[in-house]
This record gives C-alpha cells, sequence and structure tokens, in this order.
C-alpha cells in the first residue's frame, strides 16, 4: 500500500460562509422554526363524521358546519388541519345525506 502524506497547512484559506437564512421566512413559523397547532374545530368535525358514519347519521350536518367553520379560521390564521377540515366536510355530506335518503325512501 501506499502511504499518502499528510496534508499541508495553507494560511491562505478562508473558510466558507455559512449560509444565508432567506430573508422572508414562512408566514407559518414562528421565529423558532415550531410548526402551528391544529385548529380544533377541524378535528371536532372529523370526529364528529366519524362517530356519525357508524352511529347517527343525522350530526352529519353538524360535522358539516363545524368543518366549514374550521375552513374558514384556517385560511384566516394559517393554522394546520385543511385536510382534516375537508375531510370532516365531505364525510358529514355524505352522513347526513345517506341518512336522509335512508330515512325517506327506504
Amino acid at each position: 500500500m501506499t502511504d499518502f502524506p499528510p496534508p499541508v497547512p495553507r494560511d491562505d484559506y478562508v473558510a466558507p460562509a455559512p449560509a444565508a437564512t432567506p430573508a422572508t421566512a414562512p408566514a407559518a413559523y414562528d421565529v423558532q422554526g415550531t410548526r402551528p397547532a391544529f385548529n380544533k374545530m377541524a378535528i371536532w368535525g372529523f370526529v364528529i363524521a366519524c362517530v356519525a358514519l357508524f352511529v347517527f347519521g343525522f350530526l352529519g350536518a353538524l360535522a358539516a358546519a363545524f368543518s366549514g367553520q374550521a375552513l374558514k379560521a384556517i385560511r384566516r390564521t394559517g393554522e394546520r388541519g385543511k385536510g382534516l377540515a375537508i375531510a370532516g366536510m365531505c364525510l358529514g355530506i355524505f352522513d347526513f345525506i345517506f341518512f336522509l335518503v335512508g330515512r325517506f325512501f327506504l
């Protein structure tokens, strides 16, 4: 095997500067980089929609209303939970329509 010579120290070497952070940080994150909290209405809308799917179909209207309010609040405040709110609204509408069809047409 060949032995390589040790590295030669260079006095003229200047270490590169650390990468600069972007001037505009995302608005959803604060200075420390923590994520915003979930919107509680979105969580409740999704939970009620899931319960209405198996137990009480008429609660789907309440779930859709909660999820709609959550979507408005999420757009305004930048909180997390947009996917939960959309899922809660879709499930809530499906639950309520299924309840109405079962109630009046079957």
